[in-house]
């Protein structure tokens, strides 16, 4: 288990260290890659691919393999977002920040498929011109870059586990083993 050292009650598990906080309600999202974000204040499971609350004592939770497990907080209350390539092109981390204060964001970001093993094709590579970089003539796509660099222009604390899923085993990860295991993350107030 990986806790933030950012945000408080912010944890990343790997595959099998997986362990869920006690005392808690827990909210769920079923993920479908796309841009709905849900302000929320009780525990239950939520068609989205971002959560939000000001509840005490409700975990949000945010299942991911390859995808980017991102946490949120600004103080008054607390998010995640499950992004993928598609929820890069869908804008779900501009549309879900846009509900916390700026000023007082703290944004960390799980283990997920890195720049060093995140293959894409042509396609991809077109829509995120930024993101991706060519190695050997292989398409690699950066899923943290654009928050990155939003966050370096917008002055923001920002934290990244600087884990791959697909190269570490410690972690489930679809590309990897085409399994459909995921990391569970968990964040609270």
């Amino acid at each position: 288990m990986i806790h933030s050292k950012l945000i408080s009650n912010g944890q990343f598990n790997e595959a099998f260290d997986f362990e869920i906080p006690t005392g808690l309600e827990l909210a769920t999202m079923e993920q479908s890659h796309s841009d709905v974000f849900l302000e929320i204040d009780e525990p239950g499971d939520y068609q989205a691919d971002a959560l939000i609350t000001r509840e005490k004592k409700l975990t949000l939770i945010v299942k991911t393999a390859d995808c980017m497990p991102v946490l949120i907080s600004d103080e008054e209350k607390v998010g995640v977002i499950h992004i993928g390539w598609k929820g890069l092109e869908n804008n779900i981390f501009y549309k879900t920040i846009s509900k916390f204060n700026l000023s007082k964001l703290k944004i960390s970001i799980g283990p997920h498929a890195q720049e060093c093993c995140y293959e894409v094709k042509k396609d991809l590579e077109t829509k995120f011109k930024k993101q991706c970089c060519t190695y050997n003539n292989i398409i690699y796509l950066n899923l943290s870059k654009e928050i990155e660099e939003f966050c370096e222009k917008n002055i923001i604390d920002l934290e990244i586990i600087d884990k791959c899923t697909i190269e570490d085993k410690k972690y489930n990860s679809y590309r990897r083993d085409k399994t459909n295991n995921r990391q569970w993350s968990f964040l609270w107030i």
